[in-house]
């Protein structure tokens, strides 16, 4: 899979000694923090990606850091992916770029697993998860920077009943960004969060979430995931709580767009609430194929509880700071929501007479102040937290312009058996 520059002569013909400078590029650099590992273990796709195989990652070599009490890192497993790279120079992956320019995606994988007691050998699940976040790079050709967070909803490991059910990309604090003959890269480290955790980066930013767990000695500053970690770093130190709600004050939400069970109807082909059937509500999209931007005279909008949950953050962290937001959904129906700041924009259609534009299965809304205040105070039942269960659908009434937003429990509103139950059950979320 070719992913840019310019394409080179087959990799038969290419001269000997011109192969492999991106791999023992990589491995220079780990021999440079694990000089007495020369010869770590390494997972290795049996038949690799170039010749057909189904994994998408070379290697990953695995090292045992000892860790340093004095700065209370403890001991941890080491993973480092080669692929997302172009480690031969051949063309067989990635085409060549040279120095100066990406080599490949830009840049390789790292994942830091505390050691426990029973652990006679590093556990081999962080290979297959690092092989699955290939999997979706690869296929949708989407990359991962560093604040983005990926939500994954199950225990990383798939095995066990820990809290770390999430994902936020950091940078890897101990390998540095590499210019190779075949291009430039640097090392990504995926860390394992809570859901609280995960809420916190989407509410404020990834990377602030980041810098805040380096200072929590639970996780401190290598990154370190430890599935046996029970508690939020927010449950362990309470006054980071009011470090990240002081950042959204101050700085609104990085968090522009996201991937989420939602959906969004003509009104005037509204379901009623009572009785949804998530079969009715696929394929809607293709009623509405247009070439120009349409108006609409109101919209239905409709969310699963995890999505909602963000309502409230959008309307103050983000419209209100004069910033879009823009929700997707499995079957590339998009809701954009665009403040006054942002009318008049290149690619903006909508305004404050034609409030509710579509085009093919593109929503724009635009969100007037008046409707941002109603926003603002309708949202806040959403984050109100009592012993009470809520009950749904729970239903939001907006005039101006004609919104009906309803909510369903998480899991009612099933966009797309393949987004919610396959194998990239995943989405990784890019700050702007």
């Amino acid at each position: 899979m070719a992913t840019g520059g310019e394409e080179i002569e087959p990799y038969e013909s290419v001269p000997d000694d011109w192969n492999y400078l991106g791999l023992e590029s990589i491995d220079k650099a780990c021999f440079a923090i694990y000089p007495d590992q020369p010869n770590p273990l390494q997972a290795t796709a049996v038949i690799k990606s170039w010749l057909g195989g189904p994994v998408p990652l070379d290697y990953i070599s695995i090292y045992q850091n000892n860790g340093d009490p004095v700065r209370g890192v403890p001991t941890h497993w080491h993973y480092i992916s080669y692929g997302f790279t172009d480690l031969y120079g051949d063309g067989r992956i990635h085409a060549f770029s040279g120095p100066g320019q990406l080599s490949g995606f830009g840049f390789e994988l790292t994942f830091r697993l505390k050691k426990q007691e029973s652990d006679d050998a590093p556990p081999m699940w962080p290979t297959a998860l690092l092989n699955k976040l290939a999997n979706y790079v690869f296929k949708t050709g989407n990359m991962l920077h560093y604040g983005d967070h990926i939500p994954w909803h199950k225990p990383l490991d798939e095995e066990s009943e820990s809290c770390i059910q999430h994902m936020l990309v950091a940078l890897d604090p101990e390998l540095p960004s590499l210019d190779t003959p075949y291009g430039t890269l640097e090392f990504r480290q995926i860390v394992g969060v809570t859901s609280d955790e995960m809420k916190m980066a989407q509410k404020w930013k990834g990377a602030g979430v980041i810098e805040l767990m380096a200072t929590v000695k639970e996780i401190g500053p290598l990154y370190i995931t430890d599935m046996q970690r029970s508690e939020s770093i927010f449950q362990i130190d309470p006054n980071l709580t009011h470090q990240v709600l002081e950042g959204i004050n101050n700085d609104g939400s990085n968090l522009g767009h996201v991937t989420a069970v939602c959906l969004w109807i003509d009104i005037n082909m509204s379901y009623q609430s009572e009785g949804l059937e998530a079969q009715r509500v696929t394929g809607l999209t293709d009623r509405m194929e247009e070439v120009e931007p349409q108006t609409l005279e109101g919209v239905h909008l409709l969310f699963d509880a995890e999505a909602a949950d963000l309502l409230l953050m959008i309307a103050r962290a983000r419209l209100m700071k004069g910033k879009y937001f823009l929700f997707h959904n499995a079957n590339n129906q998009s809701i954009h929501l665009i403040p006054p700041d942002c009318a008049g924009e290149e690619g903006i259609f909508v305004n404050q007479s034609e409030p509710l534009k579509f085009q093919g299965s593109y929503l724009q809304i635009y969100c007037s102040e008046s409707l941002l205040e109603q926003m603002s105070a309708e949202f806040e039942v959403l984050q109100q937290s009592n012993n009470e269960m809520p009950v749904y659908p729970r239903e939001f009434h907006f005039s101006e312009p004609t919104i009906l937003i309803t909510v369903w429990p998480q899991g009612q509103l099933m966009m797309d058996a393949n987004y919610v139950s396959g194998e990239l059950d995943m989405t990784a979320v890019t700050e702007t």
